[in-house]
């Protein structure tokens, strides 16, 4: 391997460290630290450096509660602080070569997360492109409008989004000195990442800095309206014991307290994410009438999600982030569309705990996601996939459940919730997986997944089923897609 691990970024020198075969530099600032009063501002650029900066290991991740997941350990970042902009890459090597770039934005219901847990050193070697992921700000401290709620001009707006745009100008800005190509960047994530993938793509913003977009289990409905911000901001402003005549509190009160906040205003709002994107006429459009008319830009996409997507969200009987009850379901489907159109809606789902599961996961996943791809494949290429392995924990009661398909992308993410969610990886697991990571790995270098993935179109609805044995199958949905009609309801 050539290639120096000491880069001179625009802002100072990093030096990187070895990972296996690819060289990394961890915990590198791509703005200053979003804390005392740069809290709640757009993220500004990092003061620059002159002596050289180790960047041999991650930064802390965005204040969060640890995501607890049965069986498994807690996926907690070990560091957390308000002072979590940073970000990791993974290079075959810095030699000036222009190698492609796949930009990671993790999920974690806008909450919970931290780009360490996406570990790029296999993704780089096996297709030798440049793996990045990233840090962004989460809960009320990404995503609360109390902009608008009180009329305030110094809090920004939709600050997780912003911050997930500045790194992606310093990567555009950078990842030439890394070995990557600042004109081939994909954009990624999962979950939230993935609903963060498609807001970004309908930002104008955003659009000029990535060249295709890859979203698993995530859309543009993951955002909230303007009058729910304020609902949401609302209630974290009164936990918090915020008015207009004390805001300025907002900039002194230690991070735990509004970390607190934030969980019990999840609690009085179950089924709902508490701090999501809005819909603020400013990064994003107005409306969800105008978002969802807003042309995506004509680059490769690549959208799938997985066959049981709300078995998960339905583990935890006393916290559900987001809507799995069959009663809960049916009333924001009632109360958003005519009678005749819910009723040709619902009757497509059992009244029971497989049709509420089913019904859930298309209500928040399937359908909104088929709709984008719909929407994007009317002018530009675009494949679509659906993960089908079941787990085999809690005696196959999740199948192929949210996020599972994460284990067979991440190297990482395998070693973490693999023993608990996969199990052993033998070898038809392994040459999944194998399958899976060409894919990924092919679209971020040509900008299409292997040959014998068949694209999306409006007539064939081309969808690859991943399993121990692969399918490419035509409309797999088709009953049900046919009942949504055209249907998208923001879900934030």
């Amino acid at each position: 391997m050539t290639g120096s691990l000491l880069v001179q970024t625009a802002y100072g020198p990093v030096m990187g460290t070895r990972d296996g075969n690819i060289s990394a530099w961890l915990g590198v600032p791509f703005a200053a630290p979003p804390v005392g009063p740069l809290r709640f501002r757009a993220p500004q650029p990092p003061q620059p450096w002159t002596e050289v900066r180790a960047a041999t290991a991650f930064g802390p991740a965005s204040i969060q509660t640890p995501l607890v997941l049965p069986g498994a350990p807690p996926l907690a970042p070990s560091t957390l602080s308000e002072d979590c902009l940073y970000l990791n890459i993974w290079s075959p090597a810095a030699d000036g070569q222009r190698r492609p770039v796949l930009f990671w934005i993790h999920g974690g219901a806008f909450s919970t997360g931290t780009g360490a847990a996406y570990v790029g050193s296999e993704l780089a070697e096996l297709g030798d492109i440049v793996v990045v992921s990233i840090n962004y700000r989460l809960g009320i401290l990404g995503f609360a409008n109390f902009g608008g709620l009180f009329g305030d001009e110094r809090f920004g707006h939709n600050l997780g989004l912003l911050d997930q745009l500045k790194a992606l100008k310093w990567v555009r800005e950078n990842i030439a000195a890394f070995g990557g190509d600042p004109e081939r960047i994909t954009i990624a994530g999962e979950s939230a990442g993935a609903g963060s993938v498609s807001l970004l793509m309908h930002s104008d913003a955003a659009i000029p800095f990535f060249h295709g977009a890859i979203l698993e289990s995530g859309a543009p409905n993951q955002v909230a309206t303007w009058a729910h911000s304020l609902e949401l901001a609302r209630t974290c402003a009164d936990l918090l014991g915020v008015t207009p005549e004390n805001l300025d509190r907002l900039w002194t009160i230690p991070a735990e307290e509004i970390l607190a906040a934030q969980n019990q205003a999840a609690a009085r709002h179950p089924g709902t994410l508490i701090a999501v994107p809005y819909l603020d006429n400013r990064l994003l459009p107005a409306t969800p009438e105008a978002l969802f008319a807003r042309p995506t830009p004509e680059i490769p996409m690549l959208i799938g999600s997985n066959r049981d997507e709300a078995t998960l969200f339905a583990l935890n009987p006393d916290r559900h982030i987001l809507p799995v009850a069959r009663s809960h379901l049916e009333r924001l489907i009632r109360r958003a569309l005519p009678t005749d159109q819910a009723d040709a809606i619902l009757r497509h789902y059992p009244d029971d705990r497989a049709g509420a599961l089913a019904l859930s996961r298309d209500y928040v996943f399937t359908m909104p996601l088929t709709l984008f791809a719909e929407r994007h494949a009317a002018h530009a290429p675009t494949w679509v996939y659906r993960f089908d392995w079941p787990s085999p924990a809690f005696g196959g009661l999740l199948g192929a459940t949210h996020a599972l398909e994460m284990a067979f992308l991440w190297k990482s993410i395998e070693r973490v919730l693999g023993p608990a969610f996969v199990g052993t990886m033998d070898a038809p697991l392994e040459a999944l997986a194998g399958r899976m990571k060409r894919h990924w790995v092919s679209f971020v270098r040509n900008g299409r997944p292997e040959e014998d993935w068949l694209p999306f179109d409006l007539e064939t609805r081309s969808t690859r089923i991943f399993h121990l044995t692969d399918e490419q199958v035509s409309d797999p949905e088709r009953e049900r897609r046919e009942a949504w009609a055209g249907v998208t309801l923001v879900t934030g």
